[in-house]
Formats: C-alpha cells, structure tokens, sequence
C-alpha cells in the first residue's frame, strides 16, 4: 500500500459539467478519488489538501508562490510521493516551475492533469491518476510528469521538458524528441533516447535551490516571436526582472525595420533588463540575425525548452542569478 499526499489545484480533472459550462468543483476531487478506488480498488491511501483552485487557464505566478510554498512547509514524513492534478493548458509551465523548486524533496513527485472531466466516458483522469499512483511506486524519488495520448498510452515526460500540448489533438511532445517513458501493462519503460536520464540520475539526491519562502516580486516578460511583431508596443515596467524572447526554430528574429527585436534589447538595456533568448543551439555558425542579437547582448539559454526558460529565469531573477548557468533539473538537453 502507498499513502500519497494528493495536491488537487482545479483544472479539467479538477471540474464538473453542467452540460453547457465546465469549472472547477470542490467536488470533482471526491469524485476522483471514489470512481479511481472503483476501477483500481483500495490498497492506496489518498490525503487530499487543496491549496488553489483554478481553472488551468487563469494561473499567474501568485498561485506558483501558494502551491510551493504549501508542498515545502508541508510534513511529507510517512508519505511515499505526492500527487499534484493540475489545468493541462498550463501544464507545461507549472511542470518546468515545480519540479525546479521540488526536485530536492525525498519522495517521487507527480504532475497529472486530464483532457475532459472525470464523468466524461471520454476522459483519461482516472487512467492518468492510475499512472501517477505507479510512478510514485516505481522511483524513490524524482519529479515527472503523467498524460495520457489519443489511443489511451501513459505517457511520462521530465517536468523540465514537456511542450505545450497541441490544440487540436490535446497531446504533449517532449522538448528534443521522446518523453522519458511510459507505462506498459502497469510497468514504467524508459524509451530509448541517450539525451534522457537513467533511474540512477533521476534518484539521486539533490541540493534544494531555495533557501526560505518562494516570492516572485520580479516579472519576466515572455516574448513570442511573429511576423508583424512590433516590440516598440510592448511596454516594460519598474517590475520587470529580465525579458525572455523565443526565437525561430533557427535561433533567428526580425532585426530590421521600424520595432525591431534589435530596438527592444536597446530600450530594455537602456532600463537596466537584460534580455535572454531561447531555445538556442551551440553551433559553430549562426544566421546574421542571430549573431546581430548577441552583438547587441541578448543572452542565449541553451537548449533548453521555453517553458523551463521561462521558469529558471524568473526563479533566477527572484533569488539568485547564477541558477540561470545551472542545470536544476534535466532542463538542459
């Protein structure tokens, strides 16, 4: 039997449809748990806390200072992991965030979320949670993240790694190529990728990078880019920490014409911001775009996804800027 410390902060596993509107419910979570005892019977033990509860979509950095700092101040003795059901819009963000600050705790921590509600026949909660129940059982530590694709296989991806899922098929990708595994006939398998950790690597102990409570007083302004971006629109206050821009796919931007990316690393550094690029590549040549963005100072992130970018560099601007040059947690490929 495993006794797990389930962290509910809403989402779709977190809701209830009345036919017409899905929202996050206090009761979806008793739901959860009665239909998964259901299908999969009670040898487990579930403590259900609650910290927040949002829809996926209305997540901002507070809710990531509140969920933290609850699962760090939280006596975990006597548990063998922790469970966290998250909104899958957001997944990826939260997955990269969580398993930084967490990655040093000593139990296997994991991040689910679900595609419909759980009464929805078409959903995959209670298959995800099932998944989240036998990683806990497989690893004695480490952070991962659980969902399940279109024809019903568990997917389990490093939390510094997973992508956005996509908006038509609702599925996830890994950040360089293949999750880190997956569950088959209720056994997890690594697939077989050499930029992927082993057990050894994931299980072994790690320095926590936070020292007290979790603030996140500065911002990090997150920049896509697009054709017809003009960044003189784009307005960078006194909160402002450090501006992140993701490049193409060939670490290149627009650096001609009027509101080019070349203006906004003048006007940020003319404020004293730093701006950082991502996901960047060591290559021994660059496009002249690329090399006009590091002329002028813009500071690469390398190989690292978006979303693991964007949480380093926001936790770097809120306590120490050298966790910026450090590999937390699988982030760097």
């Amino acid at each position: 039997m495993a006794r797990i410390l389930t962290v509910l902060t809403g989402g779709t596993i977190g809701s209830i449809s009345d036919g017409e509107i899905i929202d996050v419910n206090e009761r979806a979570s008793v739901i959860l748990i009665d239909k998964y005892y259901e299908k999969y019977g009670r040898e487990d033990e579930f403590s259900l806390v609650q910290p927040i509860n949002i829809a996926g979509e209305n997540l901002e950095t507070k809710h990531w200072e509140i969920l933290i700092n609850f699962i760090l101040e939280y006596n975990i003795d006597g548990y063998d992991g922790i469970i966290i059901t998250h909104g899958s819009d957001t997944l990826s963000y939260s997955s990269a965030m969580l398993s930084m600050c967490l990655c040093h705790l000593p139990v296997p921590i994991i991040l689910t979320a679900s595609n419909y509600t759980v009464l929805d026949e078409r959903s995959n909660a209670l298959n995800n949670f099932h998944s989240a129940v036998l990683m806990i059982k497989s690893f004695s530590r480490g952070v991962f993240t659980v969902f399940g694709d279109k024809i019903g296989k568990s997917r389990v991806f490093l939390p510094t790694r997973i992508l956005e899922a996509d908006g038509l098929n609702d599925t996830f990708q890994s950040f360089g190529g293949k999750e880190l595994g997956f569950m088959n006939d209720g056994k997890f398998e690594f697939t077989d990728l050499l930029t992927n950790p082993d057990k050894a690597e994931i299980e072994q102990k790690r320095e926590a990078i936070l020292s007290g409570r979790l603030t996140l007083n500065k911002k990090v302004i997150f920049i896509r880019q697009y054709p017809g971006l003009d960044f003189s629109n784009i307005i960078i206050d006194k909160d402002v920490g450090a501006v992140l821009l993701m490049t193409y796919h060939s670490q290149t931007a627009r650096t001609i014409g009027k509101g080019s990316t070349l203006s906004l690393i003048e006007r940020c550094h003319s404020l004293g911001i730093d701006v950082y690029c991502t996901p960047f590549k060591n290559l021994s040549e660059y496009y002249k775009s690329s090399a006009e963005l590091i002329r002028l100072g813009c500071l690469p992130i390398y190989k690292t996804s978006p979303e693991s970018s964007y949480a380093k560099l926001l936790l770097a601007c809120n306590t120490d800027m050298n966790l910026i040059k450090r590999d937390i947690y699988f982030e760097t490929l």
